[in-house]
């Protein structure tokens, strides 16, 4: 990160701390991705996700509040429990769990993670008029004005019974 943006590190950890109960070294964050909320929304976020080795010997302890549930599960199982209906990830929470699946090992992740700058992405929101379904896009799905750069196979979400699912671009 850029020495004036340690405000965002020093956010990360704050946030993980009081949701989680996780104590994270600040040198140890590598940026993974940043979204913003849509030009449409009525609150606007920049939100800013960072990767970084679990901490040794720390179980996360919840809030109750903002999170709900800790555990520590590998990023197939967390998107299958999503697709089952176990378990709510917001949509760029899903994508950005979703772009983990790449990688075999933190190590490669951490490295791919250091090598690049985080895409920054703005998905589209659009509704569909014979339907009267509203949708959310992300880059690659036909919908959006930009291409893939993010990878994967998720592209396109809609909210259905209080929750974000992911259904098929095209």
């Amino acid at each position: 990160l850029d020495p004036a943006d340690s405000s965002l590190e020093a956010c990360a950890v704050r946030e993980t701390f009081e949701e989680a109960g996780l104590v994270l070294d600040v040198a140890a964050l590598v940026p993974w991705v940043r979204w913003v909320t849509p030009e449409i929304s009525p609150k606007r976020f920049d939100a800013r996700f960072f990767l970084t080795r679990a901490p040794a010997g720390q179980e996360p302890r919840v809030d109750g509040y903002e999170a709900t549930e800790g555990l520590w599960i590998a990023p197939q199982e967390a998107l299958q429990r999503w697709e089952d209906g176990a378990m709510q990830l917001a949509p760029a929470t899903a994508k950005s769990v979703e772009m983990l699946l790449a990688f075999t090992t933190v190590e490669s992740a951490l490295a791919e993670a250091a090598r690049r700058e985080p895409p920054v992405v703005m998905p589209f929101v659009w509704n569909d008029k014979e339907s009267g379904r509203a949708y959310i896009s992300l880059p690659g799905d036909p919908r959006h004005p930009l291409p893939d750069v993010l990878g994967g196979k998720i592209y396109r979400f809609q909210l259905a019974e209080g929750r974000y699912r992911r259904v098929n671009a095209n």
